[in-house]
């Protein structure tokens, strides 16, 4: 597969990311040797990477360290290899909130990470528990958030390196629920998962408020798969976590996960 047609296949606005991993996938078939890149990709690259990954002559495995992580690292291997994760150039840290005064929130930490000049590719998913913040860093960077990331806003944290071998690494906290939808197009998903009328949900569309696996969706009949996430501003973020049949009235019944 060349270059342009790669860069066609993957629907995403970086197309310099996706250059760069075209590059990597020629590096892996020039040497020999597994590639491990140093980067976390939204679901709607690492996905496309498995999918077409037999015209790329490779494998392509991922990694995002967390059980249904959303953002990933990916290795490039040749067909008959399998993924380490030990290879994997990541690091989990916690980053503990020490103001007994002050509860943050993911956006307050995630805010404080980009503050720092760091690219959003360069850590994974954040996930919350008890104003401790896990988060997935690559390795180049690791030293540098630990040394420099010493305020959350106004409040002072501590930052732990994790052993992810011998200590139990968090979870995602799901709120499951059974829903009919009347098809998969994303307006009708939305409306059903946010509780509001079709037409509300379009709107929302139109105006860039809807994101689908973290990328904007400005099209009201696009499908929604399976396993994809929809994040709806003012209502939550939501995985379509399985399809179980249709309704007399031939809609379809789906089990969401809502993230909390």
């Amino acid at each position: 597969m060349n270059k342009k047609e790669f860069l066609n296949r993957i629907k995403y606005e970086d197309k310099v990311i996706l250059s760069n991993i075209y590059d990597k996938i020629l590096l892996r078939e020039k040497t020999g040797k597994a590639v491990y890149v140093c980067e976390f990709y939204p679901p709607i690259v690492w996905k496309s990477l498995v999918n077409i990954s037999e015209g790329l002559n490779c494998k392509i495995h991922t990694y995002g360290v967390f059980e249904e992580s959303d953002r990933r690292l990916i290795s490039i291997l040749s067909k008959d290899e399998t993924d380490n994760i030990n290879d994997y150039p990541v690091d989990l840290i916690k980053i503990k909130n020490k103001s007994n005064f002050v509860d943050l929130k993911h956006a307050d930490f995630l805010g404080a990470l980009m503050n720092q000049g760091i690219k959003r590719e360069k850590f994974g998913d954040l996930i919350l528990e008890d104003q401790n913040c896990y988060v997935p860093v690559c390795k180049d960077i690791s030293e540098f958030v630990k040394e420099n990331l010493v305020r959350i806003g106004k409040n002072p944290c501590e930052i732990v390196s994790i052993d992810t071998k011998n200590t139990k690494v968090p979870t995602y906290k799901f709120e499951k629920r059974n829903i009919v939808v009347t098809s998969m197009r994303l307006d009708s998903v939305v409306a059903s998962i946010c509780g509001i009328s079709r037409n509300t949900s379009a709107e929302m569309i139109k105006k860039g408020l809807i994101l689908l696996d973290y990328e904007k969706a400005l099209q009201k009949d696009t499908y929604v798969d399976v396993e994809s996430i929809i994040t709806a501003r003012g209502y939550g973020k939501f995985k379509i976590h399985e399809h179980i049949g249709k309704t007399q009235k031939d809609r379809e019944k789906i089990i969401i996960k809502k993230y909390i």
